[in-house]
C-alpha cells in the first residue's frame, strides 16, 4: 500500500483525491505539513506557495508531486532545483498534458507533417487566480509540449501584457526555436474554455484541441483525418506514474531538468511583458 499526503483544499486537490481513490492499494491522508508519515506527497494548493510547502518534503528525501505552476519565479525553481539535487529525492512536475492520451497521440503523429515551421496555441477559461498571473497559470499547458514540437529549448521571448496591466489576466507571446515561432495567447476573460495547439510543418498540420469531439486532427491537402487515441482521463495517468515512481516500478516521467525549460521560458514571457514586449533572450547554465 503506497500512502501519500495531499496539501491543498482547492477543486482540483478534490479532484486529485477522488482520483487517487480510484488506483488500486493506493490511499491518500490531508496534511498541511511535515509531521506525518507518508511515501510521497502532492502539493496542489495556492499556486504561489508550491515552492514553501514543497521544500520541507524535498529537503528530507521525500517523493514530491507538484501541480502546476511548480513555481512562481525562476528563483523559487532554483532554490528547489538545488534542494532536490542535495537530497537526492525525486520531484514529479505536474504537467498534467504530458499524460494526456490524445496529446501522446499528436506528438507521436508529429513525424506526419514533416519539419516543423511554427506553431500556435490558445489557452483560456474564466477562472482568473489572485496569487499568481494568467502567464504561470496557463502557459505551461502548451510549454509543456514544446520540447516534443520543435525539438530543442526557446532561445528568446517577446510578449505583451493585452489586459491586466502588470499581472496579466490575458496575454499573447511569441517564443522562438532556431527561428521557429511559437506564438502563444492565454486568457482569464473567456466565456468558453479552450486548450489548443497547432503545429505546422512542411507537409500539414496538426491540431490538438482538448475540447473538441475529435481531440487530434491531422490536415493535408485540403483533407482532415482524426487521429486516434486512448481515453484513459489524463489526471488517471499522471497520479498512476507518480505512484509507479514511489513503488520504483518506473524512472520519473516529468524530472526537474525536462521543467527547467518551461519555467525559464515562463520568465522570459513574463520580463517581456513587464517591458512591453522587448525581447528577452533564454540564458541557460553554462
Amino acid at each position: 500500500m503506497v500512502t501519500l499526503g495531499l496539501i491543498g483544499r482547492g477543486a482540483w486537490a478534490r479532484i486529485i483525491g477522488a482520483t487517487l481513490d480510484t488506483l488500486p492499494d493506493t490511499r491518500w491522508v490531508p496534511l498541511s505539513g511535515p509531521g506525518v508519515f507518508v511515501d510521497g506527497v502532492i502539493i496542489a494548493n495556492r499556486s504561489k506557495d508550491h515552492v514553501s510547502s514543497a521544500l520541507p518534503f524535498v529537503e528530507a528525501g521525500v517523493a514530491c508531486f507538484i501541480e502546476k505552476p511548480l513555481a512562481t519565479s525562476l528563483e523559487d525553481f532554483l532554490r528547489l532545483k538545488a534542494a532536490a539535487a542535495a537530497a537526492g529525492g525525486h520531484v514529479f512536475a505536474g504537467h498534467l498534458h504530458r499524460f494526456n492520451p490524445a496529446a501522446e497521440a499528436f506528438c507521436a503523429a508529429l513525424p506526419e507533417i514533416g519539419p516543423i515551421q511554427s506553431a500556435t496555441a490558445f489557452c483560456a477559461n474564466g477562472k482568473p487566480r489572485d496569487d499568481t498571473s494568467v502567464i504561470w497559470d496557463w502557459l505551461p499547458h502548451p510549454l509543456s509540449l514544446a520540447a516534443q514540437i520543435f525539438g530543442t529549448p526557446a532561445e528568446r521571448a517577446t510578449a505583451r501584457s493585452l489586459e491586466g496591466g502588470a499581472r496579466p489576466f490575458r496575454v499573447a507571446a511569441q517564443l522562438s526555436y532556431q527561428g521557429r515561432p511559437f506564438d502563444l495567447e492565454a486568457s482569464w476573460v473567456s466565456p468558453v474554455p479552450a486548450f489548443r495547439i497547432v503545429a505546422t510543418g512542411t507537409k500539414g498540420r496538426l491540431i490538438l484541441d482538448d475540447k473538441a469531439s475529435h481531440k487530434v486532427t491531422f490536415m493535408r491537402d485540403g483533407n482532415s483525418l482524426a487521429v486516434a487515441h486512448d481515453l484513459e482521463p489524463p489526471l488517471t495517468r499522471e497520479l498512476r506514474a507518480f505512484v509507479d515512481l514511489i513503488r520504483g516500478v518506473r524512472d520519473n516521467p516529468s524530472p526537474l531538468d525536462a521543467a527547467e525549460e518551461v519555467l525559464r521560458s515562463l520568465d522570459a514571457i513574463e520580463r517581456s511583458a513587464a517591458a512591453e514586449g522587448a525581447p528577452v533572450e533564454i540564458n541557460w547554465p553554462v
